[in-house]
């Protein structure tokens, strides 16, 4: 539920979180983000970074631009890129899903 999730968010608001995991969490966060795990382990911490700091600059976007203005393939490609299910799904499926995010970050 969103607000577990919530209550668990604060844990990871800096940056130094990123900083203190260990390589192998490092890799498996790279995959999950779709990035190449390979490099050092500052490489892969720079990587998801940027990554994450593209979402967030999509996430403004699609605020601004609102939701309803995206295409079937547009919410698909979003959910896709943010880890979420993007496969098999109807248009307002991907809607509520994608706005839940937003709701969360």
């Amino acid at each position: 539920p969103p607000d577990v999730i919530i209550q668990y968010a604060k844990y990871f608001q800096d940056d130094l979180t990123l900083d203190n995991m260990p390589r192998m969490q490092l890799v498996n966060m790279c995959r999950y983000m779709q990035l190449q795990p390979y490099g050092a382990d500052a490489f892969l911490r720079f990587q998801l970074r940027h990554r994450i700091r593209q979402l967030k600059e999509d996430d403004q976007r699609i605020i601004w631009e609102g939701i309803d203005s995206l295409t079937k393939m547009e919410l698909r490609e979003a959910c896709q890129e943010r880890g979420m299910r993007s496969t098999g799904l109807s248009k307002e499926a991907y809607k509520k899903s994608l706005q839940q995010w937003l709701d969360l970050s």
